[in-house]
């Protein structure tokens, strides 16, 4: 058990919150009051978050209540997904899978072969599921009733297009 402003630090991963419980009997970590979670140019927020590990290796991360995905693809683009509960899933420490649920929104820049920003796309599905190729989104799934806009990248303001409860967290990060 860990209490009060809580640091964990790896090369891959690194999170803050209030207070943790860790169990080495099933390697989960849990953690509570405004958890925050970064691996790479990820950070994953929500009123508590379970980590569950697998050979010093996150195998699944579960986020309960007002969970968000966010990952930094450029300044000041930001891909999102908000639910209310997100499941992910990491093959060899790599997220490979995840799923958004209830009430779920996307936020997603699209960009062409050589890298180059096209479009962003705004969504919202009941459930949203994100497939990865090389630490990536390769395929986005939205199961039941979907509504979404793709706008141009100079038509639209940036800003506006965050979904809501984003925050950037990078000044806490370890």
């Amino acid at each position: 058990e860990a209490y009060f402003h809580v640091r964990i630090f790896s090369d891959s991963l690194q999170a803050v919150c209030d207070s943790l419980f860790y169990s080495a009997e099933d390697s989960v970590f849990r953690l509570f009051r405004q958890p925050i979670v970064w691996a790479r140019s990820n950070q994953v927020t929500g009123d508590t978050i379970y980590l569950y590990t697998e050979n010093n290796k996150p195998k699944r991360a579960y986020v309960f209540e007002n969970a968000l995905s966010v990952e930094q693809v450029g300044k000041p683009y930001f891909n999102q997904v908000k639910g209310r509960t997100i499941n992910g899933f990491f093959t060899d420490g790599n997220i490979d899978y995840l799923r958004a649920k209830g009430n779920a929104e996307s936020v997603y820049y699209a960009q062409d072969e050589v890298g180059k920003f096209i479009g962003v796309n705004k969504s919202s599905a009941d459930i949203i599921d994100m497939y990865f190729d090389k630490k990536k989104p390769e395929r986005v799934v939205f199961r039941s009733s979907l509504t979404g806009t793709m706008h141009p990248m100079r038509q639209v303001n940036h800003e506006d297009l965050r979904l809501r409860g984003f925050k950037w967290l990078d000044e806490l990060r370890p």
